[in-house]
């Protein structure tokens, strides 16, 4: 039996085709991040979306390029190089995708974002969870064991006391999930050790409760953020704490300091040369 067809005004057909791309797995996720992030290559594009295929990320930006949606600029031919970038269309979904997020606020019952806490002090662990918890899902620890079985979950954040960690730093790079943001609290005066640490921002104790909620929003602002800009942004964070600290003279005759500062100078090197 013939289905009835549904009269539908042009308007709302336009409407309909317009949610029907929208609506694809990768599409709006590709959209939503080249609106974060701008110009991206294939690869910096495969690492922000880790679960994507090469193959399914290519037929995404063939698509969204037949719509006029991503543009492709090759940079150099031999070897071949190209970046991905929204078109003026493309960019022009951004006000839809914030209405989006406003409507999903009002009527949909968002995720709430996981937050660990932790320190020796059992009671300032409590206390910076009471700080978040209208905000986030928050999760107290006091001891490392507590703090590996947390990091086992994958939160979201993990703001944890260098002090909570009795292994070495390499220790924690490997069994905090890579998606979780970290941000490490540290003593009145660091030291060049926190260079090592693997963690996208640094904070001084003893801290208040508006630097705490903020630093917390900020890293789930940026989840997701191409790997790049994620280590660019830690190193910045380590050497801004450490400068507020030391002479120049003391960090420049560190050699944990000086591969920082040669690290930052690649990275920004590499942002230039592609774009």
């Amino acid at each position: 039996m013939d289905q009835p067809v549904v009269p539908v005004p042009p308007d709302d057909r336009v409407a309909l085709e317009s949610l029907s791309l929208l609506s694809n797995k990768w599409e709006p996720v590709v959209i939503v991040i080249l609106l974060e992030s701008g110009s991206l290559r294939f690869g910096e594009l495969e690492r922000t979306i880790p679960d994507i295929s090469s193959n399914m990320l290519s037929k995404t930006l063939e698509s969204l390029s037949e719509h006029g949606l991503v543009d492709r600029r090759v940079l150099s031919e031999s070897p071949l190089s190209v970046t991905y970038e929204l078109t003026d269309a493309g960019e022009e979904l951004r006000p839809v995708f914030d209405s989006l997020a406003t409507w999903g606020d009002e009527h949909i019952d968002s995720v709430c974002p996981t937050v660990v806490l932790g320190d020796r002090d059992r009671r300032l662990a409590e206390l910076y969870g009471n700080w978040l918890q209208d905000r986030f899902d928050t999760i107290s620890v006091s001891d490392q064991e507590q703090l590996r079985r947390t990091l086992a979950e994958t939160p979201d954040v993990v703001v944890f006391d260098m002090d909570l960690w009795a292994g070495e730093p390499a220790a924690l790079e490997t069994q905090c999930p890579d998606v979780t943001r970290r941000v490490a609290l540290v003593g009145d005066r660091p030291t060049a050790s926190l260079c090592a640490w693997p963690c996208d921002e640094i904070l001084r104790k003893p801290l208040v409760e508006d630097e705490l909620i903020t630093a917390v929003a900020r890293q789930v602002e940026r989840l997701g953020q191409p790997e790049a800009v994620r280590e660019r942004e830690s190193i910045e964070s380590k050497l801004s704490l450490l400068e507020s600290i030391h002479s120049k003279p003391i960090l420049e005759a560190d050699e944990r300091v000086e591969r920082l500062y040669d690290r930052l100078i690649a990275l920004e090197t590499e942002v230039v040369r592609e774009t």
